[in-house]
């Protein structure tokens, strides 16, 4: 795809008139069921939506199924190179990945304040915590699995039924704000809207940068760019627009630091879903205590200024983590004149835990359902092998 590195024209004033911008192709499809039968046809289309994994259940209405076939094709930009690339990422350091996605993505999606409320209505995290964070999990496994976007790729249709999703949440709470003036504000956009699934998919990015170097696992320049790449992708199938999307690595890093400035606050109903995301996580790895493993680490890989923002609990060990990190900094510059060691290296004890804390996560999740008729979570077998998981 043809675009001049740096000239995205993503000002403050691009991404106010994003926040007002919906998926028009996605929503009119569930426009079509509204016509058809109201409120109570798009509940079913979202409840047969989240209770099959089967790539196109057969009931579905005749427009969705239009809307199915007009959208399972890439972007004729997407490199499939770079995909396998940035799905091999995933592959090779999918612990580590999947930790930075559950104590850095998730919070830090969590502060931003407008885009939370329209998490906080639909997903319920507080009392749905365990089917949201599965989802959620299941979602990112199929579309970074190495094959998951080819032509057959369960990705594809995973993400197709997202974006349909994320349609008729915007016209159920359209609807329901008729009733319940309160229920969402119009200056807080258009619920799902262009600038918010924008800076979902940079959130899911940006986990290749600081929080891995926090792991002490930093990634190549190259790997960075394929799973920029690999999001980018991504994020046209869920319908963000071209425009929006950022195909260089510092204009990336320069478009979430805009966003943070724009969004990040605190609020209550991100500092509640963060609570519920603690607890979870706590139930979820009953091996490790949690005030001296999770807080600390969520705290580490988002930094204090948005940790606080989320009322993520201060510990003593994140006060360790920092204190080591100075005295290392001190004496290498003060005895040998210079930074010294790398990441890696200084943050060793804390890429200590990865494997152990991340693999009981994943199979406590096993051991969970999504709830209802929905379908156990999923893991490939390559990935449970290669990550020496047993399902």
């Amino acid at each position: 795809m043809s675009r001049a590195i740096g000239d995205s024209g993503l000002t403050n004033a691009k991404l106010n008139a994003m926040r007002k911008q919906g998926d028009p192709v996605a929503d009119r499809a569930v426009d079509a069921v509204f016509e058809d039968g109201g409120v109570s046809e798009v509940n079913a289309l979202l409840h047969k939506l989240v209770r099959v994994d089967q790539p196109v259940p057969a009931e579905l209405p005749e427009a969705v199924q239009r809307y199915l076939e007009d959208t399972v094709d890439l972007p004729e930009w997407a490199d499939m190179d770079k995909i396998a690339r940035g799905q091999k990422l995933f592959e090779t350091m999918g612990l580590q990945i999947t930790l930075c996605l559950f104590c850095a993505s998730l919070p830090s999606a969590y502060a931003a304040a407008k885009a939370v409320k329209v998490l906080y209505l639909t997903a319920q995290l507080d009392t749905n915590a365990r089917r949201r964070v599965m989802e959620t999990a299941q979602f990112l496994f199929d579309v970074l699995n190495p094959g998951g976007l080819d032509e057959n790729g369960v990705g594809r249709r995973t993400i197709q039924k997202i974006r349909l999703m994320h349609a008729a949440v915007r016209r159920l709470i359209q609807e329901r704000s008729q009733q319940q003036p309160n229920l969402w504000r119009r200056h807080w956009g258009t619920p799902i809207n262009q600038e918010d699934l924008a800076a979902t998919l940079l959130v899911f990015w940006f986990v290749v940068g600081e929080p891995m170097d926090h792991l002490g696992t930093p990634v190549l320049a190259e790997d960075k760019d394929a799973y920029l790449h690999l999001w980018n992708v991504i994020g046209h199938q869920l319908g963000v627009r071209d425009e929006l999307l950022v195909f260089d690595v510092a204009e990336a890093d320069a478009l979430i630091d805009l966003i943070r400035r724009r969004q990040f606050r605190a609020s209550p109903e991100g500092q509640d879903m963060t609570r519920a995301l603690l607890l979870l996580l706590d139930q979820l790895t009953p091996g490790h205590t949690f005030d001296k493993t999770i807080p600390p680490l969520i705290r580490h890989l988002i930094g204090d200024k948005t940790a606080d923002l989320l009322l993520v609990p201060r510990s003593n060990l994140g006060g360790d983590v920092r204190r080591i990190q100075c005295i290392t900094n001190w004496f290498f510059v003060r005895v040998f004149g210079n930074p010294g060691k790398s990441d890696s290296e200084r943050y060793g004890f804390v890429s200590d835990i990865v494997r152990p804390f991340t693999g009981e996560l994943l199979r406590e999740m096993f051991k969970l359902e999504r709830g209802g008729e929905r379908a156990q979570f999923a893991l490939p077998d390559h990935l449970a092998r290669s990550w020496e998981l047993s399902k």
